[in-house]
Protein backbone atom coordinates (compact mmCIF):
# COMPACT_ATOMS: atom_id res chain seq x y z
CA UNK A 1 0.00 0.00 0.00
CA UNK A 2 1.15 3.43 -0.86
CA UNK A 3 1.78 5.60 1.98
CA UNK A 4 2.33 9.24 1.80
CA UNK A 5 1.57 11.88 4.91
CA UNK A 6 1.34 15.25 4.60
CA UNK A 7 0.36 18.39 7.00
CA UNK A 8 -1.95 21.21 5.57
CA UNK A 9 -0.76 24.79 7.19
CA UNK A 10 -4.67 25.61 6.96
CA UNK A 11 -7.51 23.66 6.17
CA UNK A 12 -8.86 24.96 2.38
CA UNK A 13 -5.42 24.03 1.58
CA UNK A 14 -4.96 20.92 3.12
CA UNK A 15 -8.92 19.69 1.65
CA UNK A 16 -7.41 20.73 -1.79
CA UNK A 17 -4.16 18.30 -1.30
CA UNK A 18 -6.11 15.96 -0.01
CA UNK A 19 -8.38 15.85 -3.47
CA UNK A 20 -5.69 15.93 -5.43
CA UNK A 21 -4.25 12.56 -4.16
CA UNK A 22 -7.64 11.51 -4.18
CA UNK A 23 -8.31 12.11 -8.41
CA UNK A 24 -5.91 9.81 -9.07
CA UNK A 25 -7.14 6.73 -7.15
CA UNK A 26 -5.04 7.08 -3.77
CA UNK A 27 -7.48 6.34 -0.70
CA UNK A 28 -6.98 9.62 1.66
CA UNK A 29 -8.19 10.94 4.31
CA UNK A 30 -7.86 14.09 6.33
CA UNK A 31 -7.60 14.70 9.68
CA UNK A 32 -9.11 18.31 11.61
CA UNK A 33 -6.74 17.57 14.40
CA UNK A 34 -3.67 15.29 15.43
CA UNK A 35 -5.45 11.89 16.30
CA UNK A 36 -4.37 9.98 18.77
CA UNK A 37 -1.30 7.74 17.30
CA UNK A 38 -3.09 4.21 17.49
CA UNK A 39 -5.78 6.19 15.65
CA UNK A 40 -2.91 7.39 12.61
CA UNK A 41 -1.72 3.69 12.27
CA UNK A 42 -5.32 2.55 12.06
CA UNK A 43 -6.10 4.48 9.16
CA UNK A 44 -2.78 3.92 7.06
CA UNK A 45 -4.04 0.06 6.96
CA UNK A 46 -7.32 1.17 4.89
CA UNK A 47 -5.82 4.35 3.10
CA UNK A 48 -2.91 5.34 1.01
CA UNK A 49 -2.70 8.76 2.13
CA UNK A 50 -3.01 10.59 5.69
CA UNK A 51 -3.32 14.25 6.06
CA UNK A 52 -3.69 16.38 9.46
CA UNK A 53 -5.12 19.64 8.68
CA UNK A 54 -3.68 22.71 10.81
CA UNK A 55 -3.67 26.00 11.35
CA UNK A 56 -0.01 27.08 11.43
CA UNK A 57 -0.33 28.89 7.99
CA UNK A 58 -2.07 32.06 10.69
CA UNK A 59 0.31 30.76 13.85
CA UNK A 60 3.17 33.59 15.25
CA UNK A 61 6.33 31.42 14.71
CA UNK A 62 7.33 31.15 18.54
CA UNK A 63 3.50 29.24 18.27
CA UNK A 64 4.26 26.17 15.59
CA UNK A 65 6.37 24.02 17.71
CA UNK A 66 3.46 23.44 19.88
CA UNK A 67 0.93 23.02 16.54
CA UNK A 68 3.54 20.71 14.14
CA UNK A 69 5.86 18.99 16.10
CA UNK A 70 3.25 16.40 17.65
CA UNK A 71 1.76 15.91 13.91
CA UNK A 72 5.20 15.34 13.12
CA UNK A 73 6.19 12.84 15.40
CA UNK A 74 2.96 10.55 14.88
CA UNK A 75 3.92 10.83 11.12
CA UNK A 76 7.28 9.27 12.36
CA UNK A 77 5.70 6.74 13.88
CA UNK A 78 3.98 6.01 10.47
CA UNK A 79 7.49 5.05 9.13
CA UNK A 80 7.03 6.97 5.94
CA UNK A 81 9.65 7.82 3.58
CA UNK A 82 7.65 10.43 2.01
CA UNK A 83 6.43 13.99 4.34
CA UNK A 84 4.96 16.67 2.85
CA UNK A 85 4.13 20.12 4.46
CA UNK A 86 1.56 21.26 2.47
CA UNK A 87 1.96 25.44 1.78
CA UNK A 88 -0.48 27.74 0.10
CA UNK A 89 0.69 27.77 -3.77
CA UNK A 90 1.02 31.33 -3.52
CA UNK A 91 4.08 30.83 -0.53
CA UNK A 92 2.30 33.62 1.34
CA UNK A 93 4.03 33.64 4.78
CA UNK A 94 6.40 36.03 6.51
CA UNK A 95 9.17 35.38 9.46
CA UNK A 96 6.54 35.86 11.87
CA UNK A 97 3.14 34.14 10.48
CA UNK A 98 2.88 31.17 8.93
CA UNK A 99 6.11 30.62 8.96
CA UNK A 100 7.42 28.39 6.27
CA UNK A 101 11.06 28.29 7.04
CA UNK A 102 10.14 27.65 11.10
CA UNK A 103 8.57 24.57 9.77
CA UNK A 104 11.23 23.62 7.48
CA UNK A 105 13.52 23.40 11.01
CA UNK A 106 10.38 21.84 13.09
CA UNK A 107 10.71 19.06 9.92
CA UNK A 108 14.44 18.71 9.78
CA UNK A 109 14.18 18.51 13.91
CA UNK A 110 12.32 14.93 13.72
CA UNK A 111 14.15 14.45 10.53
CA UNK A 112 17.58 16.06 11.05
CA UNK A 113 19.13 14.34 7.54
CA UNK A 114 16.03 14.60 5.46
CA UNK A 115 16.19 16.28 1.22
CA UNK A 116 13.84 19.35 1.60
CA UNK A 117 12.43 20.31 -2.00
CA UNK A 118 10.57 23.01 -1.98
CA UNK A 119 7.18 23.30 -5.23
CA UNK A 120 4.99 25.72 -5.01
CA UNK A 121 4.20 25.32 -8.52
CA UNK A 122 0.62 24.30 -9.37
CA UNK A 123 0.20 24.92 -13.16
CA UNK A 124 -4.06 23.50 -13.49
CA UNK A 125 -3.78 26.69 -10.82
CA UNK A 126 -1.87 29.13 -12.69
CA UNK A 127 0.84 28.96 -10.01
CA UNK A 128 4.29 28.73 -11.90
CA UNK A 129 7.86 28.90 -11.01
CA UNK A 130 10.27 29.86 -13.08
CA UNK A 131 14.01 29.97 -12.38
CA UNK A 132 13.15 30.30 -8.83
CA UNK A 133 10.93 32.93 -9.51
CA UNK A 134 6.85 32.36 -8.52
CA UNK A 135 3.80 33.92 -10.48
CA UNK A 136 0.46 33.61 -9.69
CA UNK A 137 -2.46 34.28 -12.24
CA UNK A 138 -5.37 36.77 -11.16
CA UNK A 139 -7.98 36.51 -13.36
CA UNK A 140 -6.62 36.14 -17.38
CA UNK A 141 -3.15 37.88 -16.35
CA UNK A 142 0.18 36.52 -14.61
CA UNK A 143 1.48 38.29 -12.32
CA UNK A 144 5.51 37.83 -10.75
CA UNK A 145 4.26 37.41 -6.75
CA UNK A 146 5.64 40.81 -5.40
CA UNK A 147 3.25 42.18 -7.82
CA UNK A 148 0.48 40.43 -7.74
CA UNK A 149 -2.81 42.64 -7.14
CA UNK A 150 -4.04 40.35 -4.02
CA UNK A 151 -1.11 38.37 -2.73
CA UNK A 152 1.28 41.95 -2.72
CA UNK A 153 -1.69 43.08 -0.37
CA UNK A 154 -2.44 40.46 1.86
CA UNK A 155 -3.28 41.79 4.41
CA UNK A 156 -1.60 39.59 7.46
CA UNK A 157 1.35 38.26 5.13
CA UNK A 158 1.81 40.49 2.01
CA UNK A 159 4.49 38.94 -0.52
CA UNK A 160 7.33 41.96 -0.96
CA UNK A 161 9.36 39.07 -2.89
CA UNK A 162 8.98 36.37 -5.77
CA UNK A 163 12.68 34.12 -5.05
CA UNK A 164 11.59 31.51 -2.97
CA UNK A 165 14.90 30.91 -2.22
CA UNK A 166 15.21 34.75 -0.60
CA UNK A 167 11.59 34.24 1.21
CA UNK A 168 13.01 30.94 2.56
CA UNK A 169 16.48 32.79 3.52
CA UNK A 170 14.78 35.42 5.49
CA UNK A 171 12.76 32.78 7.05
CA UNK A 172 15.64 31.06 8.70
CA UNK A 173 16.16 28.41 5.79
CA UNK A 174 18.73 28.47 2.95
CA UNK A 175 17.73 26.38 -0.14
CA UNK A 176 20.91 24.67 -1.47
CA UNK A 177 20.21 24.67 -5.20
CA UNK A 178 17.32 25.33 -7.54
CA UNK A 179 16.44 22.53 -10.22
CA UNK A 180 15.32 25.12 -13.20
CA UNK A 181 13.15 24.44 -16.09
CA UNK A 182 16.22 23.27 -18.39
CA UNK A 183 17.01 20.62 -16.24
CA UNK A 184 13.41 19.25 -16.10
CA UNK A 185 12.90 19.35 -19.59
CA UNK A 186 16.13 17.54 -20.36
CA UNK A 187 15.32 14.83 -17.44
CA UNK A 188 11.68 14.32 -18.79
CA UNK A 189 12.65 10.66 -18.97
CA UNK A 190 15.47 10.36 -17.12
CA UNK A 191 14.71 10.54 -13.47
CA UNK A 192 17.23 7.99 -12.30
CA UNK A 193 20.09 11.07 -13.36
CA UNK A 194 18.19 13.61 -11.03
CA UNK A 195 17.88 11.35 -8.27
CA UNK A 196 21.91 10.54 -8.70
CA UNK A 197 22.12 14.52 -8.82
CA UNK A 198 19.65 15.39 -5.69
CA UNK A 199 20.65 12.20 -3.54
CA UNK A 200 23.99 14.06 -2.00
CA UNK A 201 22.11 17.56 -1.91
CA UNK A 202 20.43 18.71 1.08
CA UNK A 203 17.59 20.80 -0.28
CA UNK A 204 16.47 22.57 -3.45
CA UNK A 205 14.02 24.71 -4.99
CA UNK A 206 11.76 23.35 -8.09
CA UNK A 207 10.91 24.98 -11.21
CA UNK A 208 7.26 24.67 -12.49
CA UNK A 209 5.76 25.98 -15.62
CA UNK A 210 4.13 22.71 -17.05
CA UNK A 211 2.64 19.88 -15.65
CA UNK A 212 4.72 17.75 -17.34
CA UNK A 213 7.74 19.71 -15.66
CA UNK A 214 6.17 19.08 -12.12
CA UNK A 215 5.63 15.44 -12.78
CA UNK A 216 9.26 14.91 -13.45
CA UNK A 217 10.24 16.77 -10.08
CA UNK A 218 7.51 14.98 -8.53
CA UNK A 219 8.78 11.34 -10.10
CA UNK A 220 12.41 12.26 -8.73
CA UNK A 221 11.67 13.09 -5.56
CA UNK A 222 9.44 10.08 -5.22
CA UNK A 223 12.48 7.67 -6.03
CA UNK A 224 14.40 9.26 -4.15
CA UNK A 225 12.29 9.02 -1.04
CA UNK A 226 12.82 5.23 -1.40
CA UNK A 227 16.37 5.38 -0.25
CA UNK A 228 16.22 8.77 1.31
CA UNK A 229 12.98 10.36 3.66
CA UNK A 230 11.84 13.22 1.82
CA UNK A 231 10.04 16.34 3.75
CA UNK A 232 9.08 18.29 1.10
CA UNK A 233 7.77 21.70 1.31
CA UNK A 234 4.76 22.02 -1.10
CA UNK A 235 2.02 22.96 -2.67
CA UNK A 236 -0.96 21.08 -4.23
CA UNK A 237 0.61 20.39 -7.87
CA UNK A 238 3.17 18.20 -6.04
CA UNK A 239 0.45 15.90 -5.02
CA UNK A 240 -1.79 16.01 -8.48
CA UNK A 241 1.80 15.70 -10.25
CA UNK A 242 2.62 12.83 -7.85
CA UNK A 243 -0.39 11.30 -8.59
CA UNK A 244 -0.57 11.06 -12.04
CA UNK A 245 2.86 9.66 -11.90
CA UNK A 246 1.99 6.46 -9.87
CA UNK A 247 -0.77 6.00 -11.89
CA UNK A 248 1.55 6.32 -15.19
CA UNK A 249 3.67 3.76 -13.67
CA UNK A 250 0.74 1.32 -12.90
CA UNK A 251 1.01 1.62 -8.97
CA UNK A 252 -2.14 3.08 -8.91
CA UNK A 253 -4.73 0.09 -10.08
CA UNK A 254 -8.11 1.65 -8.56
CA UNK A 255 -10.49 3.50 -10.98
CA UNK A 256 -10.41 6.95 -11.27
CA UNK A 257 -12.95 8.28 -9.19
CA UNK A 258 -16.41 10.51 -10.97
CA UNK A 259 -16.83 13.69 -10.07
CA UNK A 260 -21.01 14.18 -9.91
CA UNK A 261 -22.46 16.41 -7.60
CA UNK A 262 -26.32 16.18 -7.00
CA UNK A 263 -27.96 19.92 -6.40
CA UNK A 264 -29.63 20.84 -2.80
CA UNK A 265 -32.75 22.61 -2.49
CA UNK A 266 -30.64 25.08 -0.03
CA UNK A 267 -26.99 26.54 0.80
CA UNK A 268 -25.42 28.46 3.69
CA UNK A 269 -21.82 30.09 2.86
CA UNK A 270 -19.90 31.32 5.35
CA UNK A 271 -17.18 33.67 4.47
CA UNK A 272 -14.20 34.72 6.11
CA UNK A 273 -12.20 35.75 3.52
CA UNK A 274 -11.52 39.55 2.52
CA UNK A 275 -9.93 38.83 -0.82
CA UNK A 276 -11.17 40.67 -3.99
CA UNK A 277 -12.12 37.51 -5.58
CA UNK A 278 -14.37 36.66 -2.68
CA UNK A 279 -15.67 39.45 -3.03
CA UNK A 280 -17.29 38.83 -6.30
CA UNK A 281 -18.33 35.67 -5.37
CA UNK A 282 -20.57 37.47 -2.68
CA UNK A 283 -21.97 39.98 -4.78
CA UNK A 284 -22.65 37.60 -7.43
CA UNK A 285 -24.27 35.05 -5.15
CA UNK A 286 -27.02 37.99 -3.98
CA UNK A 287 -27.22 39.19 -7.37
CA UNK A 288 -28.18 35.65 -8.18
CA UNK A 289 -31.01 35.10 -5.03
CA UNK A 290 -28.96 34.27 -2.23
CA UNK A 291 -29.67 36.45 0.55
CA UNK A 292 -26.87 38.75 1.91
CA UNK A 293 -26.37 38.77 5.70
CA UNK A 294 -22.85 41.15 6.65
CA UNK A 295 -21.59 40.55 10.06
CA UNK A 296 -20.49 43.47 11.25
CA UNK A 297 -17.24 43.90 13.44
CA UNK A 298 -19.34 43.95 16.88
CA UNK A 299 -20.98 41.09 16.19
CA UNK A 300 -17.60 38.86 15.44
CA UNK A 301 -15.90 40.27 18.18
CA UNK A 302 -18.87 40.07 21.29
CA UNK A 303 -19.17 36.97 23.15
CA UNK A 304 -22.92 38.00 24.06
CA UNK A 305 -24.91 34.97 23.35
CA UNK A 306 -27.81 37.58 22.53
CA UNK A 307 -26.31 38.96 20.02
CA UNK A 308 -25.00 35.92 18.02
CA UNK A 309 -28.61 34.52 18.79
CA UNK A 310 -30.03 36.79 16.89
CA UNK A 311 -27.65 36.94 13.77
CA UNK A 312 -28.31 32.84 13.96
CA UNK A 313 -32.09 33.62 13.99
CA UNK A 314 -31.64 35.80 10.70
CA UNK A 315 -30.20 33.17 9.15
CA UNK A 316 -32.82 30.26 10.01
CA UNK A 317 -35.54 32.99 9.26
CA UNK A 318 -34.05 33.53 5.76
CA UNK A 319 -33.57 29.30 4.85
CA UNK A 320 -36.70 28.69 6.45
CA UNK A 321 -37.90 30.81 3.51
CA UNK A 322 -36.65 28.66 1.07
CA UNK A 323 -33.31 30.98 -0.10
CA UNK A 324 -29.83 30.25 0.36
CA UNK A 325 -27.55 32.41 2.71
CA UNK A 326 -24.37 33.75 1.92
CA UNK A 327 -22.50 35.43 5.55
CA UNK A 328 -19.68 37.56 5.34
CA UNK A 329 -17.15 39.09 7.81
CA UNK A 330 -15.91 41.60 4.53
CA UNK A 331 -16.24 42.26 0.90
CA UNK A 332 -12.60 42.97 -0.52
CA UNK A 333 -9.37 44.05 1.36
CA UNK A 334 -10.41 47.25 1.20
CA UNK A 335 -13.35 46.96 3.34
CA UNK A 336 -13.97 49.09 6.55
CA UNK A 337 -14.80 46.07 8.51
CA UNK A 338 -11.64 44.85 8.21
CA UNK A 339 -9.81 47.76 9.89
CA UNK A 340 -12.80 47.77 12.44
CA UNK A 341 -11.82 44.78 13.25
CA UNK A 342 -8.69 45.01 14.04
CA UNK A 343 -9.12 48.65 16.30
CA UNK A 344 -11.39 46.12 18.74
CA UNK A 345 -9.13 43.64 19.42
CA UNK A 346 -7.53 42.70 22.44
CA UNK A 347 -4.04 44.47 23.60
CA UNK A 348 -1.55 42.50 22.78
CA UNK A 349 -3.28 39.29 21.09
CA UNK A 350 -2.18 38.60 17.53
CA UNK A 351 -4.51 39.29 15.42
CA UNK A 352 -4.74 36.70 12.66
CA UNK A 353 -4.96 34.12 14.95
CA UNK A 354 -7.55 35.84 17.10
CA UNK A 355 -9.53 37.08 14.37
CA UNK A 356 -9.95 33.47 12.78
CA UNK A 357 -10.65 32.03 16.35
CA UNK A 358 -13.69 34.55 16.76
CA UNK A 359 -14.72 33.39 13.07
CA UNK A 360 -14.42 29.73 13.59
CA UNK A 361 -16.65 30.27 17.43
CA UNK A 362 -19.42 32.02 15.56
CA UNK A 363 -19.17 29.82 12.26
CA UNK A 364 -19.60 26.62 13.82
CA UNK A 365 -22.72 27.38 15.89
CA UNK A 366 -23.84 29.21 12.35
CA UNK A 367 -23.11 26.01 10.74
CA UNK A 368 -24.47 23.73 13.48
CA UNK A 369 -28.24 25.31 13.71
CA UNK A 370 -27.91 25.31 9.77
CA UNK A 371 -27.73 21.67 9.56
CA UNK A 372 -29.82 20.51 12.63
CA UNK A 373 -32.08 22.89 12.40
CA UNK A 374 -33.03 23.98 9.17
CA UNK A 375 -31.72 20.90 7.34
CA UNK A 376 -29.23 21.83 5.50
CA UNK A 377 -26.64 18.72 3.96
CA UNK A 378 -24.16 21.28 2.45
CA UNK A 379 -22.14 24.44 3.35
CA UNK A 380 -19.43 26.60 2.02
CA UNK A 381 -16.22 27.58 4.36
CA UNK A 382 -14.12 30.55 2.69
CA UNK A 383 -11.24 31.61 3.92
CA UNK A 384 -8.21 29.41 5.10
CA UNK A 385 -8.00 30.34 8.36
CA UNK A 386 -11.75 30.30 9.06
CA UNK A 387 -12.19 27.17 7.67
CA UNK A 388 -9.63 25.54 10.36
CA UNK A 389 -11.25 27.23 13.37
CA UNK A 390 -14.84 26.26 11.85
CA UNK A 391 -14.61 22.73 11.24
CA UNK A 392 -12.72 21.99 14.46
CA UNK A 393 -15.15 24.05 16.81
CA UNK A 394 -18.28 21.92 14.72
CA UNK A 395 -16.98 18.92 15.54
CA UNK A 396 -15.57 17.28 12.73
CA UNK A 397 -12.96 14.68 13.24
CA UNK A 398 -11.65 14.04 9.34
CA UNK A 399 -13.12 14.65 5.66
CA UNK A 400 -12.83 12.67 2.42
CA UNK A 401 -13.06 13.78 -1.22
CA UNK A 402 -16.92 13.53 -2.40
CA UNK A 403 -16.69 15.16 -5.55
CA UNK A 404 -14.15 17.85 -7.12
CA UNK A 405 -14.73 20.37 -9.84
CA UNK A 406 -11.00 20.72 -11.00
CA UNK A 407 -11.75 23.88 -13.71
CA UNK A 408 -13.14 25.46 -10.29
CA UNK A 409 -10.28 24.02 -7.92
CA UNK A 410 -13.11 23.14 -5.94
CA UNK A 411 -13.65 19.88 -3.88
CA UNK A 412 -16.65 18.95 -2.04
CA UNK A 413 -15.89 16.53 0.55
CA UNK A 414 -18.21 14.22 3.40
CA UNK A 415 -17.86 15.39 6.72
CA UNK A 416 -16.89 12.71 9.80
CA UNK A 417 -18.17 13.01 13.16
CA UNK A 418 -19.03 11.29 16.24
CA UNK A 419 -22.05 13.43 16.36
CA UNK A 420 -24.35 11.84 14.30
CA UNK A 421 -25.82 15.16 13.10
CA UNK A 422 -22.38 16.19 11.66
CA UNK A 423 -21.60 12.69 10.26
CA UNK A 424 -21.79 12.62 6.14
CA UNK A 425 -23.04 16.30 6.14
CA UNK A 426 -20.93 17.99 2.84
CA UNK A 427 -18.65 20.86 2.99
CA UNK A 428 -16.34 22.97 0.30
CA UNK A 429 -13.66 24.66 2.51
CA UNK A 430 -12.63 27.34 -0.06
CA UNK A 431 -9.58 29.43 0.06
CA UNK A 432 -9.62 33.06 -1.05
CA UNK A 433 -8.28 32.57 -4.49
CA UNK A 434 -10.66 29.46 -5.30
CA UNK A 435 -13.17 29.56 -8.21
CA UNK A 436 -15.08 31.83 -10.37
CA UNK A 437 -17.53 35.07 -9.33
CA UNK A 438 -20.16 31.91 -10.17
CA UNK A 439 -19.04 28.99 -7.73
CA UNK A 440 -21.73 29.16 -4.96
CA UNK A 441 -24.06 28.94 -7.95
CA UNK A 442 -22.36 25.67 -9.29
CA UNK A 443 -22.39 24.55 -5.46
CA UNK A 444 -26.10 24.88 -5.18
CA UNK A 445 -27.05 23.28 -8.73
CA UNK A 446 -24.86 20.80 -8.65
CA UNK A 447 -22.30 19.06 -11.54
CA UNK A 448 -21.56 16.38 -13.60
CA UNK A 449 -17.71 15.82 -14.02
CA UNK A 450 -16.12 18.87 -14.85
CA UNK A 451 -18.51 20.73 -16.99
CA UNK A 452 -18.37 24.86 -16.82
Amino acid sequence: MIHLAFYGDDFTGASDNAAQYARHGLRTLLFFSNPDANVLQKAAQSYDVIGVAGTARSLPSEAMADELLPVLENFHQLGVNFIQYKCCSTFDSSASIGSLGEAIRLMRTVWPESFVPILSATPEFGRYTLFGHHYARAGDQVYRLDRHPVMSRHPVTPMHESDLAKILTEQGFEPQQLIDLRQLDALENASDALVAQLSNDDSAVFDGYTQRQVITGAASLWQLSRSRRVCAMAAQGLAHALGAHLREQGQITAPEPSHTLAPVDRLLVLSGSCSALSAAQIDWAIAAGFIGLRITPEQLISADEATQEALQRQMLDALSSGKSVVMYTAKGPDDDHVAAVQDRLPEGVSAPAFVAHRIGLLYSKLARAAIVEAGLSRIVVAGGDSSSFTMRQLGAIALETKASHFRQNAHVCSLFSEDPQIHGKEVLLKGGQVGTAALYGLMLQGFSGNDP
